[in-house]
């Protein structure tokens, strides 16, 4: 049985270095999968939740410079609903827990303290907009509200931006722990290959070249009488049966040559 657990052992050898291979593949797969995955979603709530606040705050500014050259214009509370918008207010709270580096928490709390201060200096809308004087209304819009709009609009910019970058480099490391992945799984293949060369050689080498051998040496013996000289150092179920062939042989020499006498 020794001829036996050599070949079973080949299978097992060959067998556990394809599962291993494969195991780590599957590892990769979900570690990838949890980690990358995540973070791309973060990155497109976060893109969405800038492009929102983005689109909200220009439509509020225009409303207010659209009232602007209307004399008659009295309801400012339609004006100012920028302050009590609960969709844009719901956006500012959670800003920031959409965020996941500090560069874009930094960001998002810019964003908010900039709002605050956009909106403490729109509530000054209230006294301005009833002067029917149009140039007063547009002296205090650019000097008192338009830079305080400028830097949170570009804030908003800057973290959508950034945002934008992050989801790059996530598609970035997705893409290269798919290669990792797929590695060990290059590596299984190629090691395979390997011990399947190493696999035939062996067989090829400790069984059927010892066959061949025996079975050229009686194929000789037979026609020719030519001596049985095969030699096996296998120490498995070939060598035994290589001596025991050449027990027989010697055997039948023997009983040929008591015959002739």
């Amino acid at each position: 049985m020794v001829l036996k657990r050599k070949i079973s052992l080949g299978f097992v050898v060959l067998g556990f270095i394809l599962l291993l291979s494969s195991l780590i593949a599957i590892y990769e797969f979900v570690t990838m999968r949890r980690t990358v995955a995540q973070f791309v979603t973060d990155d497109i709530i976060s893109i969405n939740t800038t492009r929102r606040l983005l689109d909200m705050a220009d439509e509020y500014n225009f409303r207010l410079l659209s009232t602007m050259g209307d004399s008659t214009y009295t309801d400012v509370n339609t004006m100012l609903a920028m302050r009590d918008d609960e969709k844009f207010i719901d956006a500012l709270r959670a800003i920031r827990d959409n965020f996941t580096t500090t560069n874009e928490q930094r960001m998002a709390d810019s964003i908010r303290y900039a709002y605050v201060v956009y909106a403490h200096i729109l509530e000054e809308a209230k006294g301005v907009w009833n002067e029917p004087d149009y140039q007063v209304k547009k002296d205090w819009y650019f000097a008192r509200l338009y830079p305080v709009y400028t830097k949170l609009r570009n804030y908003i910019k800057d973290l959508n931006l950034s945002s934008q970058q992050a989801l790059r480099d996530n598609s970035d490391k997705l893409s290269e722990g798919f290669y990792r992945s797929l590695m060990p799984c290059v590596v299984a293949v190629g090691i395979g290959i390997l011990l399947l060369f190493l696999f035939n050689y062996y067989l090829n080498y400790y069984f059927f070249d010892p066959i061949v051998r025996i079975t050229k040496a009686l194929r000789n013996y037979k026609i020719t009488r030519k001596t049985f000289d095969v030699k096996v150092d296998s120490g498995d179920e070939i060598e035994e049966l290589n001596d025991s062939i050449k027990d027989i042989v010697r055997e039948h020499k023997q009983m040929i040559k008591n015959q002739s006498v």
